[in-house]
Protein backbone atom coordinates (compact mmCIF):
# COMPACT_ATOMS: atom_id res chain seq x y z
CA UNK A 1 0.00 0.00 0.00
CA UNK A 2 1.44 3.44 -1.28
CA UNK A 3 1.78 6.22 2.24
CA UNK A 4 -0.20 8.70 -0.16
CA UNK A 5 -3.24 6.60 -0.26
CA UNK A 6 -2.65 5.83 3.41
CA UNK A 7 -2.60 9.71 4.12
CA UNK A 8 -5.81 10.55 2.98
CA UNK A 9 -8.28 8.91 5.66
CA UNK A 10 -7.85 11.43 8.12
CA UNK A 11 -9.26 8.90 10.95
CA UNK A 12 -6.04 7.13 10.82
CA UNK A 13 -3.87 9.70 10.30
CA UNK A 14 -4.82 11.76 12.82
CA UNK A 15 -4.74 10.01 15.59
CA UNK A 16 -0.92 8.84 15.02
CA UNK A 17 0.17 12.53 14.66
CA UNK A 18 -1.79 13.01 17.54
CA UNK A 19 0.27 10.30 19.34
CA UNK A 20 3.82 11.61 18.39
CA UNK A 21 2.30 15.15 19.13
CA UNK A 22 1.73 14.39 23.32
CA UNK A 23 4.95 11.80 22.54
CA UNK A 24 7.08 15.11 22.09
CA UNK A 25 5.21 17.04 24.79
CA UNK A 26 5.59 14.44 27.13
CA UNK A 27 9.37 14.43 26.72
CA UNK A 28 9.82 18.66 26.34
CA UNK A 29 7.71 18.63 30.20
CA UNK A 30 10.32 15.96 31.76
CA UNK A 31 13.04 18.04 30.24
CA UNK A 32 11.80 20.85 31.73
CA UNK A 33 10.26 19.42 34.85
CA UNK A 34 13.30 17.78 36.10
CA UNK A 35 15.89 19.92 35.16
CA UNK A 36 16.79 20.91 38.50
CA UNK A 37 16.67 17.58 39.86
CA UNK A 38 20.02 15.91 40.46
CA UNK A 39 19.12 13.20 43.14
CA UNK A 40 17.09 10.06 42.86
CA UNK A 41 13.34 10.57 41.72
CA UNK A 42 10.17 8.55 42.88
CA UNK A 43 8.49 6.33 39.99
CA UNK A 44 6.47 4.51 42.20
CA UNK A 45 4.42 5.42 44.98
CA UNK A 46 1.74 3.33 46.71
CA UNK A 47 -0.57 3.98 49.58
CA UNK A 48 0.22 0.56 52.00
CA UNK A 49 3.51 0.32 51.01
CA UNK A 50 5.44 3.90 50.93
CA UNK A 51 7.84 4.42 47.65
CA UNK A 52 8.07 0.89 46.04
CA UNK A 53 10.90 2.47 42.81
CA UNK A 54 13.33 4.66 42.91
CA UNK A 55 14.90 5.99 39.52
CA UNK A 56 17.22 8.18 37.47
CA UNK A 57 15.68 11.28 34.77
CA UNK A 58 16.94 8.52 31.96
CA UNK A 59 14.49 6.17 33.42
CA UNK A 60 11.55 9.05 32.67
CA UNK A 61 13.12 9.55 29.20
CA UNK A 62 13.01 5.91 28.32
CA UNK A 63 9.48 6.19 29.59
CA UNK A 64 8.97 8.41 27.19
CA UNK A 65 10.70 6.78 24.22
CA UNK A 66 8.72 3.77 24.69
CA UNK A 67 5.53 4.76 23.28
CA UNK A 68 7.10 6.40 20.57
CA UNK A 69 8.33 2.88 19.21
CA UNK A 70 4.88 1.46 20.37
CA UNK A 71 3.67 4.02 18.13
CA UNK A 72 5.91 3.21 15.00
CA UNK A 73 5.44 0.24 15.19
CA UNK A 74 1.30 0.47 15.29
CA UNK A 75 1.84 2.57 12.74
CA UNK A 76 3.64 0.09 10.09
CA UNK A 77 1.16 -2.53 10.83
CA UNK A 78 -2.10 -0.37 10.63
CA UNK A 79 -0.53 0.45 7.48
CA UNK A 80 -0.02 -3.27 6.16
CA UNK A 81 -3.32 -3.67 7.18
CA UNK A 82 -5.76 -1.28 6.18
CA UNK A 83 -7.50 -3.11 3.09
CA UNK A 84 -7.38 -5.96 4.70
CA UNK A 85 -9.33 -5.29 8.40
CA UNK A 86 -9.68 -1.17 8.31
CA UNK A 87 -11.25 -2.22 12.10
CA UNK A 88 -8.26 -2.68 13.35
CA UNK A 89 -6.15 -0.08 11.83
CA UNK A 90 -8.49 2.25 13.69
CA UNK A 91 -7.60 0.60 16.66
CA UNK A 92 -4.18 0.80 16.44
CA UNK A 93 -4.05 4.39 15.64
CA UNK A 94 -6.75 5.33 18.60
CA UNK A 95 -4.90 3.20 20.87
CA UNK A 96 -1.49 4.72 20.07
CA UNK A 97 -3.25 8.13 20.92
CA UNK A 98 -4.23 6.79 24.17
CA UNK A 99 -1.77 4.68 25.79
CA UNK A 100 0.42 8.26 24.58
CA UNK A 101 -1.95 10.24 26.85
CA UNK A 102 -1.84 7.88 29.11
CA UNK A 103 2.46 7.94 29.65
CA UNK A 104 1.50 11.97 29.30
CA UNK A 105 0.08 11.74 32.25
CA UNK A 106 2.20 9.28 34.27
CA UNK A 107 5.05 12.07 33.34
CA UNK A 108 2.65 14.39 34.97
CA UNK A 109 2.37 12.35 37.96
CA UNK A 110 6.56 11.43 38.54
CA UNK A 111 7.15 15.19 37.93
CA UNK A 112 4.44 16.56 40.68
CA UNK A 113 5.45 14.35 42.67
CA UNK A 114 9.55 15.18 42.86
Amino acid sequence: MRLSEFKKDNFLMYPFLASVLIILIAFIWAWFGLAKINNLLILHFDSYKGIDYLGNKSDVFSLTLFPLAVAIINFLLAKQIYYKERFLSYFLSFGSAIFSLLILITVFVIISIN
